[in-house]
């Protein structure tokens, strides 16, 4: 039988043993969490340079443009308002501590995703009347950042409304994905991506062959696709045989979620 003495001592080491493990833990994490703040700084310098390089071309062809006719400098000030808008984003939804957070941070299992979808849908109804929303067998609640995929279904949203005419029908779809987690799909009834750019299309500053005349960046496709990434989830594109194109966000979704809303 061990002596008080010997189970002191086993104590003792078992003590010190468990400090070494939680600093072993404390300096991981911190670790963790410097590599997601430089990751989500370098994330937000990637949008926030091109950004400005436009802004200051943009403001010098209007000081120095007094001459051109108004619908060149109609252009001018539909470009400066797309940077601006995605300006106000990134200090809104992509700021380097927000960014981090999202994929550090474990997020409320309190989102409804039905609701997310007509929010979305209502905010940009102003602009395209003709939305419907529709949802089957999605999850009460999923665990998510709410204003990144918001942000993530308003960008998809506004692309479809700027590369269609005014009078066609967009369609947001919420369901479980065949392979699991939820899909929410961003549908037109346009002409389609041209087949040589739905490979690029999610790409930093790149504009389709179909994009000239319409204001943008390049860099709205690829704001949603990073914020979707820290989700762990993907965001893709396609052309559906019906016409028009279809964007999907798949997320994950915990098995405990929620029962599936009828």
């Amino acid at each position: 039988m061990a002596t008080v003495a010997e189970l002191e001592a086993a104590l003792r080491e078992s003590e010190q043993r468990y400090r070494l493990l939680m600093e072993e833990v404390e300096a991981e994490r911190q670790a963790l969490a410097a590599q997601q703040k430089k990751f989500a700084s370098m994330l937000s310098h990637e949008f926030r340079t091109p950004l400005s390089t436009i802004d200051g071309a943009v403001q010098r062809l209007e000081m120095t443009g007094a001459h051109h006719d108004e619908g060149t400098r109609k252009r001018y000030r539909k470009i400066q308002t797309a940077v601006d808008r995605m300006l106000a984003m990134l200090d809104e939804y992509l700021s380097p501590d927000r960014m981090a957070s999202i994929g550090r941070e474990r997020q409320p299992n309190e989102i409804d995703p039905a609701a997310l979808l007509e929010s979305a849908a209502e905010q940009a109804r102003s602009r395209r009347p003709q939305i419907s929303v529709h949802t089957e067998g999605l999850p009460q609640r999923m665990r998510c950042d709410p204003a990144g995929i918001r942000l993530c279904l308003e960008i998809l949203i506004d692309n479809a409304i700027k590369y269609t005419k005014t009078d066609s029908q967009l369609e947001l779809i919420g369901k479980m994905a065949m392979e699991g987690g939820v899909e929410l799909l961003v549908r037109d009834h346009g002409a389609g991506l041209p087949e040589a750019d739905l490979a690029r299309v999610f790409d930093k500053t790149f504009r389709g062959s179909n994009a000239a005349g319409i204001a943008g960046s390049g860099l709205g496709l690829y704001m949603a696709r990073s914020i979707v990434d820290v989700h762990g989830g993907t965001v893709t594109a396609r052309n559906v045989s019906e016409s028009g194109t279809e964007f999907r966000i798949w997320l994950p979704v915990a098995a405990d979620a929620g029962k599936s809303l009828a």
